[in-house]
């Protein structure tokens, strides 16, 4: 059998925990660790040893998503974003600071699944309807990609080496090279770093590039 996946959950509405809880232990593979109302609840009990932590993107107490996104990934839990707001400016601000992924309270359990277990497996997870939204997203940091470019970085960012890229796109190697390359240069110009293979692949993640 598979090893499950440990879940906790952080949100300033009981009601929602409640409901939280009600579907987690529902779901095949996943064990919910603990529920709590803030960051500081969480992490002074058995929740800060959770794999996944969902947290909520506005606990009302003052405290920053961003910074409650980084305190968790620097202790080693992979953060999915559960929240009420999914415009494209909050979904880039959460990839941003680390989480793993995002999804709505107006999406469905399967969805909501789905996140974690991606997340549990150490990959990302943006529902389709944001990663669509961020996908025709006008961002200003957000550079403008052509159609092949945007496949060069898709392959080549989730670790195909460039002959692979070069040769799925049916295009030669130094063709393949010129996309990344480009892409390289459309991202620095936007203010967003871009200069590895990893940087890649978190820019790719942060903009919902990824299938």
């Amino acid at each position: 059998m598979s090893r499950l996946i440990s879940v906790a959950a952080v949100d300033d509405h009981p009601i929602v925990l409640r409901g939280l809880a009600d579907v987690i232990e529902g779901l095949d593979g996943l064990t919910l660790l603990a529920t709590a109302t803030s960051i500081a609840e969480l992490l002074s009990g058995p929740g800060r040893t959770a794999d996944v932590v969902l947290l909520d993107l506005d606990l009302g107490d003052g405290s920053e998503a961003p910074d409650n996104i980084r305190q968790l990934t620097g202790i080693g839990a992979s953060v999915i974003v559960f929240s009420a707001l999914g415009d494209p400016e909050a979904v880039r601000g959460a990839m941003r600071a680390g989480a793993g992924g995002f999804v709505t309270k107006t999406d469905d359990v399967g969805e909501l699944a789905t996140a974690i277990r991606a997340a549990g497996a150490g990959n990302g997870w943006v529902s389709p309807q944001l990663a669509f939204m961020l996908l025709t997203d006008e961002a200003p940091d957000r550079p403008t990609l052509s159609l092949k470019e945007l496949e060069a970085l898709r392959l080549y960012a989730t670790g195909m080496p460039l002959k692979t890229v070069a040769r799925k796109m049916a295009v030669s190697p130094e063709t393949a090279k010129q996309y990344i390359e480009r892409v390289r240069v459309k991202y620095r110009k936007a203010g967003r770093h871009a200069d590895t293979k990893i940087d890649l692949y978190k820019r790719a993640k942060e903009d919902g590039l990824l299938d």
